[in-house]
Formats: structure tokens, sequence, C-alpha cells
């Protein structure tokens, strides 16, 4: 820093004096020309010389438009003068947010961190505060390997239990379709059990009149037909059958409801015409003293598979167990009583031989119940 001399002293002794007020501490002056030369010891002791106080500075300097002032002290005609505390930064700097200033207002572009946490009264800042929000969150790679593992393992449960139920789906469809195409599952698993199928089951229209004649128990006779239909096999094939059946007695012979008791399926299982205590339309004539098997199909040259031989055996049993049927009823073939091929020629060589069959009909009139 360089200052003019306010007012030179002698011009030969380029003597400067200015009294400075204050404590400015040790304030030095000196003058390029003079510190330049160092030929002399009163050049250098002028360049080193100390000020302790400086006064009565010119009102015109003090006024000096772009003088800089410090308390009582003035300097003009100079550059890059500073006056005051000045703090120099060397090297990396780090600037520190402040949450307030010391005037108490508000720093509007502070934002809160969680370093900026105040921790419990008693409690010490520990570093677990200090840690960043990006470490904290930070997912490690046994993190990863575990929820690909759940993913995975969930993946597999829910394979599993679709591919269980499908597979049990696909067992009862299949267990279904053998029970409909070959015979019924109840009967080969238990064999003095008889599947019989309900109207419900079998989709029966409701009879035109529901005070149709009832029959007199226990009932005396049986009677064995063929429906002179097709051949049936399965659950599917002889509802069919049925349906067919009931529809061609109600409304092309005029019928109330199907004309047998019972029909007997290549299935293996009695399906429940009439009933047991319902007068049948399968005999005229005969038809009040008697229960109307028929058999679904045609028999003239096809006998009847074994399943439905022994569903009407069973039927048979079950009768008389209920007390539908009477201990000792007669067992008669279709043809017997009507003009007709029924049962068909194979089927009536078959019930020739089963017990209660009645070979002579010529005296008729001797077999009918009194009634």
């Amino acid at each position: 820093m360089t200052v003019k001399p306010i007012s030179p002293i002698d011009d030969n002794s380029k003597d400067l004096s200015l009294k400075v007020g204050g404590d400015l501490g040790d304030l030095q002056i000196s003058t390029p020309s003079d510190c330049e030369d160092d030929d002399t010891d009163r050049n250098t002791e002028i360049c080193s010389r100390s000020v302790d106080s400086v006064s009565n500075i010119p009102s015109s300097l003090l006024h000096t438009s772009n003088a800089p002032i410090f308390g009582n002290v003035a300097v003009a005609n100079s550059k890059n003068v500073h006056l005051g505390n000045n703090t120099h930064f060397h090297g990396p700097v780090t600037i520190k947010q402040i949450i307030h200033s010391k005037s108490g207002v508000d720093n509007a572009s502070y934002t809160k961190t969680d370093e900026d946490a105040t921790p419990p009264e008693g409690q010490k800042p520990t570093s677990k505060t200090k840690v960043s929000s990006t470490k904290k969150y930070h997912i490690h790679l046994w993190h990863k390997v575990v929820i690909i593992a759940t993913c995975v393992i969930v993946v597999a449960v829910v394979f599993t239990l679709v591919f269980l139920q499908s597979k049990t789906s696909k067992s009862h469809n299949s267990s279904s379709n053998q029970e409909s195409d070959t015979s019924t599952t109840n009967t080969l698993i238990a064999p003095n059990h008889l599947r019989i199928v309900s109207r419900t089951d079998w989709l029966a229209q409701p009879p035109d009149d529901p005070n149709l004649d009832k029959l007199r128990m226990p009932v005396p006779w049986v009677i064995i037909a063929h429906t002179a239909t097709e051949n049936c096999y399965s659950q599917t094939e002889c509802v069919l059958r049925v349906r067919l059946i009931q529809m061609f007695h109600m409304e092309s012979r005029k019928w109330d409801d199907i004309g047998y008791n019972f029909l007997v399926g290549g299935d293996g299982s009695a399906y429940y015409g009439r009933g047991w205590d319902i007068q049948g339309a399968h005999t005229l004539g005969y038809n009040k003293y008697s229960i109307g098997i028929g058999f679904v199909g045609t028999f003239n040259n096809v006998s009847p598979s074994d399943k439905q031989l022994e569903a009407c055996k069973k039927l048979l049993q079950l009768g008389v167990q209920l007390g539908k049927l009477s201990k000792d009823y007669k067992l008669l073939a279709h043809r017997q009583l009507q003009s007709t091929l029924s049962p068909g020629d194979k089927l009536y060589n078959i019930i020739k031989t089963w017990p209660h069959f009645v070979n002579d009909t010529s005296d008729l009139s001797s077999l009918i119940p009194p009634y």
C-alpha cells in the first residue's frame, strides 16, 4: 500500500509526518522511490518508520468520492486498498449452511438434512446420525439374493398348486368318464350296491297328470321288456335314451309319463321311471298288478351286458327288501302277455333261468291276483 504525504515538511529530507488517531497497531508508511533506494541509511530508516498516530486529516481527503474510509483514516489515489479485517483462503474451501443468521432471520435457501437433527437431551450424537441417506438405504448383494430366492419359491408354490389342481381335475374327469363309459364305479367297488339314477338326474319331464293311479303293495308281478331302441353303455348315452323314450311315450303315444316303472341301462345303473308306487303303462291289462322293467336296447340278436343283468337282479332284491314286491313275486316276459318280440330272444332266454320266472302261462286267470 502506498500513501501520499498530506503535506511535505522538507523537500530535501522527504520526511512525511502523519498523525493517526485510534488503536491501529503498527502502521508503516513509505514511498516507492525511497524504498527502492538502498544507498543511504536515512532512506532505510524512512521506509521502516512506524507511525503510532495520525490526526488532522484534511477534510478534502476525507470527502474524496472514491477514497476508502476506515474510522478516521482515509486513503486517496491508491488502488487495491483494503481496510479492516480480511480473510484469505488458500486451497479447498468448505462452505456450511447456517440455519439462522445472527440477526434471527431464516435462511430461505437452507435445506435441512439428517445431520442437523438435534439428539434428545442427555444423549450424545452417535455416528449413526451421520450416515448419509444413500448408505442408509443401500441394497446389499445378500438382500438381492434373498428377494430373488423368495420370488422363486413363491412362483414354484403357485405353479405346483395349479399343477396339482389340474391333475386332480383331470383325474376326476377321467374317473367320471370311466364310470360312464365302462360301468358304474359303485358297482365295481361295492358289488351289492345298486346305483339308481333319479328323475332329476336324467332330466325327466314332469308327468302330465300328477294324480296317477297307485299300485297295491306288495306288487305280485314283475314284467321284463326291452325298449327296442339303440343300446347304451355309458351314463351319457343311457340318459339320452331314457329321455327320448319318455318323449316318445308322452308326445307320440299320449301317455301321462314314461311307461316303465324302472329302466336298466348298459352302464349298470337303474333309472327311476314311475317308481315303485305308481301304476305303469307298459303291458296293457296287467299294469295294475306289476312292476314293469325295461332293458334299454334291442336284444333280438345281442345279449345284454353282465352289468345290465346284475343291475336288474339287484333291483328285484331291493324291491323285496323294501316290501314293494311280494316275496313270491311272479317274473314274466313281455311276450308272454302280449303279441310282441319284447324283450328279445337273447334276453328272454336269459331270464327264463332266473328264480320266480313263470314258464307256463296257459292258465293266466289262475295267476291274476283277486282284485
